[in-house]
């Protein structure tokens, strides 16, 4: 690509940087292409799931669970007007966004907890009663002892 002589600063460098990265204003950006940054692990009795979600109005969240597939949809709205603004560069997420977490068998769906805070979500999945350790007592002589 060749660089000539600017004779319009901003426009021609506008143009410059649009050839570049891309013309495609804010509201463009779909979920298709972004996937929360998201933590999956589990404790002694439960799933976790934390999602970064800055700058995310906890009334703009919605968790669903259906078939064993949590699906956690949102939005996250860009502050300034978009049709007022010249992206030089972009790097940040806005629109709307849609996360899927398939759950295995033996979590307990009816008993999700979930919170918001700091901009994170926290979804708390317990393990079903039937797959949670028992401890199985066992009778040794006339006493009773308890396997761990």
């Amino acid at each position: 690509m060749r660089v000539g002589t600017f004779t319009n600063g901003r426009t021609d460098f506008d143009e410059l940087v649009g050839r570049i990265f891309g013309d495609a204003p804010a509201q463009t950006w779909r979920s298709s292409v972004y996937d929360v940054p998201t933590d999956v692990f589990h404790t002694e009795t439960e799933l976790v799931i934390r999602m970064d979600l800055p700058d995310v109005n906890a009334d703009d969240v919605e968790v669903t669970v259906q078939d064993n597939v949590l699906l956690i949809n949102g939005r996250r709205n860009f502050p300034y007007e978009v049709d007022k603004v010249r992206f030089v560069r972009r790097g940040c997420f806005y629109g709307d966004f849609t996360q899927r977490v398939s759950l295995a068998k033996g979590l307990d769906t009816e008993n999700i907890r979930a919170s918001y805070e700091g901009g994170v979500l926290e979804l708390h999945i317990p393990f079903a009663p039937e797959v949670q350790p028992k401890k199985i007592a066992i009778q040794v002589g006339e006493g009773r002892k308890e396997l761990g």
